[in-house]
């Protein structure tokens, strides 16, 4: 079977926010290889406070649904009382959902059924599995299982799957270290899709040119003591695009461009992105005197946020483990920086590490606001291993990280996973064994 036969099903809790442009990104270039995608959303219209008094009301107008109950949470794994009511109302939510879905995924006739997700979109998507007698994928991130409060029901959820995604080599240890036993959960590596045209476009002309270009803002050339020259220049552009929540570190990097700035740098620090700590932060630049020179954009369209990226001099992220033990899987954020040729300093944490090294960018401890400021000033007093390292980063995307690459992993295994799928009865509403 190629994959022009190939009908896939993903499964959403809700539809891709600003943070998670990988989905389409993904669907985008699982259609250009040729399949065919429906996606299927539980709260289409993204309010996931409603979502529990929606489910309620969806089992007690559908008696068939509440009478199968039973059956999906056995499928799903009974709630231990540890974890108790939250992990039973999921269950519920995601019967519900299932429940809801289940005829226009019948219509729609799908070889595969895959989930974003491997918290409540699998639940969904494993229902509606065993509904229609479709195989089901997933793909694991970070949070969705990292602060999964009830691992035995993550386990067993995972079992279930004929075949699990994983974005990193880091993801698939730290299910392992969640108890789940990935020697008998078929998985593979499949990375967070960019969006395909930031490659196809490539870097700004003159980027990543061994010579710098005409309007290069270095931050300063160096001088004994690491003070710069009284020289006017524009200020070096450092940009940051993220969730403003613990694990993204943007406090660190506020701090090391206080340092920076101390030091006689002129910087430009633009943060875009929104999140509960935004107020702290705003609270932590007017401390430091940095109105001036640090600006939190809020949240804003994809676009205007590659296209602020594509201006900058630097990307930074210094990701770090949260508090409540969430840790980033490998940020679309630095594969965008690479795809315009930006010099990327970040942290080794998680899968970071298997985008970015030493030869394509600069990685510094978690949490170290003085290493942060001494690699951004690398980046500065050193263009020329700047542009070398940009240009590492930029060949390993191309080579590892392309949407097509990961395109062809995914279809790779629902072929197999259609070919090998038993024959399964007419669906409701015309579809059927094919």
């Amino acid at each position: 079977m190629n994959a022009t036969a190939l009908r896939i099903g993903y499964v959403l809790a809700h539809p891709p926010g600003l943070t998670e442009t990988f989905i389409p990104a993904e669907i985008r270039a699982v259609r250009a290889a040729g399949a065919t995608v429906e996606v299927f959303v539980a709260a289409p219209d993204g309010n996931r406070g409603a979502a529990p008094g929606r489910a309620t009301a969806g089992l007690l107008r559908r008696p068939a649904d509440l009478a199968g109950l039973p059956a999906d949470l056995r499928l799903l794994g009974l709630p231990s009382r540890a974890t108790g009511w939250p992990s039973l109302a999921r269950a519920l939510l995601a019967s519900a959902a299932a429940g809801a879905l289940a005829g226009r995924v019948a219509r729609f006739d799908p070889d595969v059924l895959h989930a974003h997700f491997v918290n409540l979109p699998t639940s969904v998507a494993l229902l509606l599995g065993r509904r229609l007698g479709r195989p089901v994928t997933a793909t694991a991130h970070a949070a969705d299982f990292l602060l999964d409060a009830d691992p035995t029901a993550l386990r067993h959820r995972l079992r279930r799957l004929r075949h699990l995604f994983v974005v990193s080599a880091a993801t698939a240890d730290q299910l392992a270290a969640r108890g789940v036993p990935m020697s008998q959960v078929p998985h593979r590596i499949v990375r967070a899709a960019l969006d395909a045209r930031l490659l196809v476009a490539g870097p700004p002309e003159g980027r990543l040119l061994d010579a710098p270009p005409p309007d290069a803002r270095p931050l300063a050339t160096a001088l004994p003591g690491g003070r710069p020259p009284a020289a006017p220049h524009a200020p070096t552009r450092i940009v940051t695009v993220a969730r403003l929540i613990p694990k993204k570190g943007v406090a660190t990097a506020v701090d090391a461009v206080a340092r920076l700035v101390a030091d006689g740098h002129r910087i430009r620090y633009d943060v875009y992105g929104d999140g509960p700590l935004r107020a702290a932060l705003r609270r932590q630049v007017a401390s430091a005197g940095l109105t001036d020179v640090v600006t939190l954009h809020g949240a804003v369209p994809h676009p205007v946020a590659t296209a602020a990226l594509a201006g900058a001099d630097v990307a930074v992220l210094p990701c770090r483990p949260a508090p409540d033990g969430d840790l980033d899987g490998i940020p679309v954020f630095l594969m965008e920086a690479a795809s315009q040729g930006v010099p990327v300093v970040t942290t080794a944490v998680s899968g970071i590490a298997e985008l970015v090294d030493a030869d394509s960018g600069w990685l510094v401890p978690p949490g170290d606001p003085v290493a942060l400021a001494a690699a951004l000033r690398a980046v500065a007093v050193d263009p020329a291993t700047a542009r070398r390292r940009a240009r590492s980063l930029l060949a390993r995307l191309r080579a590892e990280f392309a949407p097509a690459v990961q395109a062809d992993r995914l279809l790779s295994v629902w072929r197999d996973l259609a070919a090998t799928a038993p024959a399964r009865p007419a669906a409701p509403g015309g579809g059927g064994a094919r």
